[in-house]
């Protein structure tokens, strides 16, 4: 036995802390296989969006930030640069224009993070008006979002 050190209990302890419970917690595994994963019945049925910031590298026109739109049905991607988070509406009403006109259809549901851009009162107040559901994320689980990436 060393010197100065205490001696430890033998048996393990009852007690089980909530900090000790969180800290062996592990998150669920998610397929990383597109062909795996449940897609959505039509085109436009669901749209998954995230913005992508800050860029180290300035546009020619001076954009920090991306926004991608990726429809779960097709996979086709659109992606708008930004100077501000804050534009994320703007550009939300022009992808919906472009691909409503394009494919006859609506835009039914949206799934994003709880990024302030997508959760602000304008942007909710326009979902609503469209008969648009917005699906969030859950907090701090990247893996929901992690095909978008790739």
């Amino acid at each position: 036995m060393a010197d100065g050190v205490p001696r430890v209990a033998d048996k393990p302890s009852e007690h089980v802390c909530a900090g000790c419970c969180m800290a062996k917690m592990r998150e669920d595994n998610f397929s990383r296989n597109p062909e795996k994963t449940v897609k959505s019945a039509g085109v436009l049925d669901l749209i998954h969006s995230d913005v992508m910031c800050p860029m180290q590298t300035k546009t020619p026109c001076g954009c920090t930030y991306a926004v991608t739109f990726i429809d779960d049905f097709s996979r086709h991607v659109t992606v708008y640069f930004m100077k501000k988070k804050s534009q994320v509406l703007e550009k939300f009403k022009m992808l919906e224009a472009d691909m409503e006109s394009d494919t006859g259809r609506k835009i039914k549901r949206i799934r994003s993070d709880n990024g302030g851009e997508y959760t602000d009162r304008l942007f909710k107040e326009y979902l609503s008006k469209q008969g648009i559901r917005h699906e969030k994320t859950v907090p701090y689980m990247p893996s929901r979002m992690d095909w978008l990436s790739g």
